[in-house]
C-alpha cells in the first residue's frame, strides 16, 4: 500500500526568503527511509485562514500531514489555534506540556517563574496527544482525523529532527505497513542533459513500470536518480542494477559514479581506491575547493592542502609562477594555470594537484581578462589537464561554485584516465 504525505511549513521567514526551509528536505528524506512516499510540500504565512486551508488541503490528498513552525510562545505564532479551528475544538490545559517546560528551564539553570506566555504552550487542541519534546518548549502534537493523521513539530531545526528521529519515525513505521522505496543515483558528465536523453531514449522507455527515471542537472554534471517501488527491497537493488549495467552499455563514456554522491565524495573514494593524495593551488577560487574536499569525513587519508594564491606575488613566490609567462599571458591563461598545479605538487609533494585562476567579477581582471574567465589545470608532473571555462553571467557566489565543482569533475576524470 502506498502511503503518501503533505508537508506543511508555516513562517513568514521563509515566504519572504529570510530563511530557507531546510526542515521539509530532512523529513522528505526520513520519511523515504520507511517507505513514505512525499507528494506535495506547502509553505504558507501565518495567517489563520491559510494554514486552516493548507491543513485541509494537506488531509484531503495524504495519509499524513507534517506540520513544522508556529508553535511557539508568541503571537504570529497561530497554528494551535488554526488546528483547533480546523478540528471544530477547543484548547485545553495539559499539565505534562508545563512540567516539561519547567524541567528543561531547571536543566538550563533558569530559576525564574513561568511567564504568562509559556504558560499558554501548555495549550493544546483537545482532540490532539502531546508528544514530549525534550529539546525545547513547543509541543509536539500527534491529531488522528478518521485513518489519517497531523504531525505538529517545532520550527526549530534540532528540535524537529530530534522529534522525527526518536518519536515520529518509529510511530509512523508502527502504524503503517507502507511499500518498499528504493533510490540510487548515477553520476554523469560529459554530455548535455538533452543529448543524454536522446542517447538513451529507447533504454528508458523500456525501464520496467516500477523504477522511475529523474533528470538531476547541474551545471557541471547530471544526477540520474533511480526510483524503485515494490515489496521486495532485494529485488528492487537487483532491478536497479540491472539497468544500470544496460545503462554502461549505450552511455558508459559519461559515466563517473555508479553511487553517486558530492564530487568531493566520488573523488575521495577513487582516490583513497587508487592510494594516491592531492592538493590545490587555488587563486579565483579562494580555498572552496579545499573547503569542499576536507567536507568529506577522513579525507585527511588523502588532501594534504592549498596555497590560496590569491595575489600574484603568492603564485610567484610560493608556486614558482614565471612572472615573465605572467607578463606575456596574463595571470588568468593556461600557461600559469599549469603552473600553478605543478608548483602546489611540488611543494606539498602530492600524487596529484589541482589549480585555479581566474576573473569572478564583478570588474574585469587587472589585464583586462573578461569576467567570467577561468583556467583549470590537473597533473600528476608526468601528464597535465588544462581546461577553460567562460560563465560572464554568474555572480560571485555562484562563479566559485560552478568552477570548484568543474574543478573536482575534471579531476575525478583525470584521476580515473591518468593515474
Amino acid at each position: 500500500m502506498k502511503i503518501k504525505a503533505t508537508l506543511l511549513t508555516i513562517g513568514d521567514e521563509i515566504l519572504i526568503g529570510q530563511i530557507v526551509d531546510t526542515n521539509s528536505a530532512f523529513i522528505a528524506k526520513q520519511l523515504n527511509t520507511i517507505g513514505i512516499e512525499v507528494e506535495e510540500i506547502i509553505s504558507v504565512q501565518d495567517e489563520m485562514n491559510h494554514i486552516v486551508e493548507a491543513f485541509q488541503r494537506g488531509i484531503s490528498k495524504s495519509n499524513i500531514v507534517i506540520v513544522t513552525g508556529g508553535l511557539g510562545p508568541t503571537k504570529d505564532d497561530k497554528t494551535k489555534a488554526a488546528l483547533c479551528q480546523f478540528l471544530n475544538c477547543e484548547l485545553v490545559q495539559e499539565p505534562k506540556v508545563l512540567e516539561n517546560i519547567i524541567q528543561l528551564f531547571q536543566t538550563r539553570g533558569y530559576a525564574k517563574e513561568l511567564n504568562s506566555l509559556n504558560q499558554d504552550q501548555g495549550l493544546i487542541p483537545e482532540k490532539s496527544t502531546f508528544i514530549q519534546n525534550k529539546y525545547g518548549t513547543a509541543p509536539c502534537l500527534w491529531t488522528t482525523v478518521n485513518d489519517k493523521i497531523i504531525i505538529n513539530l517545532p520550527g526549530v531545526p534540532f528540535e524537529m529532527k530530534g522529534l522525527i528521529r526518536d518519536e515520529i519515525i518509529p510511530r509512523l513505521q508502527n502504524q503503517f505497513q507502507s511499500e518498499t522505496i528504493v533510490h540510487r543515483d548515477i553520476l554523469v558528465s560529459g554530455i548535455p542533459e538533452s543529448d543524454l536523453a536522446l542517447l538513451v531514449e529507447e533504454w528508458e522507455n523500456n525501464l520496467p513500470e516500477f523504477i522511475h527515471l529523474a533528470y538531476l542537472p547541474n551545471r557541471t554534471s547530471i544526477d540520474l536518480r533511480f526510483s524503485a517501488f515494490g515489496t521486495n527491497k532485494e529485488f528492487l537493488q537487483n532491478e536497479i542494477q540491472y539497468q544500470i549495467n544496460k545503462f554502461k552499455l549505450i552511455a558508459g563514456e559519461f559515466l563517473i559514479s555508479e553511487n553517486s554522491g558530492s564530487a568531493q565524495q566520488v573523488l575521495g573514494d577513487i582516490l583513497r581506491e587508487k592510494r594516491l593524495t592531492i592538493s590545490t593551488a587555488e587563486s579565483c577560487t579562494g580555498g572552496n575547493i579545499a573547503s569542499l574536499i576536507t567536507s568529506v569525513s577522513g579525507s585527511s587519508a588523502y588532501y594534504f592542502g592549498t596555497i590560496v594564491s590569491y595575489d600574484t606575488s603568492v603564485k610567484v613566490n610560493l608556486l614558482n609562477v614565471s612572472q615573465s609567462d605572467i607578463d606575456e599571458f596574463t595571470v588568468v591563461s593556461e600557461q600559469v594555470a599549469k603552473q600553478m598545479a605543478k608548483g602546489v605538487r611540488n611543494q606539498l609533494k602530492t600524487d596529484i594537484s589541482i589549480s585555479t585562476t581566474g576573473v569572478a567579477g564583478p570588474n574585469k581582471g587587472e589585464d583586462g581578462k573578461e569576467v567570467g574567465t577561468v583556467w583549470i589545470s590537473i597533473t600528476n608532473g608526468n601528464i597535465t589537464l588544462n581546461k577553460k571555462y567562460f560563465y560572464p553571467y554568474l555572480d560571485r557566489e555562484d562563479f566559485t561554485k560552478i568552477v570548484s565543482n568543474n574543478a573536482l569533475n575534471l579531476a575525478i576524470q583525470f584521476v580515473r584516465e591518468e593515474c
